[in-house]
């Protein structure tokens, strides 16, 4: 399907342009759609519509809320779907340099602060895109300073919820989902995730995932993986006569020694130690 929109008013400024597009999508739609340039957008009533997003390169099958006040972060895929018809947005775009100062980070948010992204609750932002969507629709005198003066207000009021959002989530600890997401991978009987899954199941960078779990527990996430992995090895050593090259294979160690040394380090003793001391603790008639 062509994504493209029909143009009803492209104004072009000294840091980005606004632009009024419309759609004609059929009564579903469904869509995965990454955009080059920062914008904020907002759906203009009558032609709006119901839909939910989610993130599929970071949480595939998550889909949240998409309201009609939101913003579209740049390089990063969004998988649309909902009612469709006659679809009309008023667009801020924001320039390369003008999105560098509204971002000031080199890398992608957390998940949690995209999906806020996608339903942005700011009666004053929502009030400046009004205001424009007026000018754009009535100009007046003065229409071109008055439509600069806007494009100006959004990008500061933009940049001031990125701020807020950054220093909310970066300042926090990990989220009780979060957690859970990575308690449920590290359970899984298969290799070991990297920090790196685990702080994509998360939506987060690997240095903020180590931040805020360490906020959270109080222990580093190498030390918890380590020790689950470990929890995992002695249920193996006594439950079942696994060769133990096979079981640090599967816990994901690429030498049977390395194993070993992690092994002894966190239980004080090596694994075929461990093996032998908990098979003579059990009676013969339960072996």
């Amino acid at each position: 399907m062509d994504f493209t929109p029909h143009s009803l008013d492209r104004t072009a400024l000294r840091n980005g342009r606004f632009e009024l597009v419309e759609w004609r999508w059929p009564s579903m739609i469904d869509f995965v759609k990454t955009e080059s340039e920062l914008m904020v957008e907002m759906s203009l009533p009558p032609h709006a519509t119901d839909a939910s997003a989610e993130f599929p390169e970071i949480d595939s099958g998550n889909h949240c809320f998409m309201g009609t006040l939101f913003v579209r972060y740049p390089g990063m895929a969004v998988h649309g779907r909902g009612s469709g018809g006659r679809i009309r947005l008023l667009r801020c775009v924001f320039s390369a340099n003008e999105a560098g100062t509204i971002l000031q980070a080199g890398e992608n948010p957390p998940l949690e602060v995209l999906q806020g992204l996608l339903d942005i609750r700011s009666d004053t932002l929502r009030t400046l895109m009004s205001l424009t969507l007026r000018e754009l629709t009535a100009p007046g005198l003065g229409s071109a300073d008055a439509l600069d003066a806007f494009h100006h207000l959004i990008a500061t009021e933009v940049r001031r919820h990125f701020a807020r959002q950054a220093h909310g989530s970066h300042a926090g600890r990990l989220a009780a989902w979060q957690f859970r997401r990575i308690r449920d991978r590290l359970s899984r009987d298969e290799q070991p995730p990297s920090n790196a899954d685990l702080a994509a199941l998360c939506g987060l960078s690997v240095r903020h995932l180590n931040r805020q779990f360490q906020a959270l527990t109080g222990n580093s996430l190498g030390d918890y993986i380590e020790s689950h992995q470990m929890e995992r090895a002695r249920n193996m050593l006594c439950g079942g006569d696994l060769p133990i090259k096979t079981i640090a294979a599967q816990l994901g160690y690429s030498h049977a020694n390395s194993f070993a040394r992690a092994f002894r380090r966190v239980s004080g003793t090596t694994p075929l130690t461990y093996r032998q001391r908990t098979a003579a603790s059990v009676p013969k008639s339960l072996r």
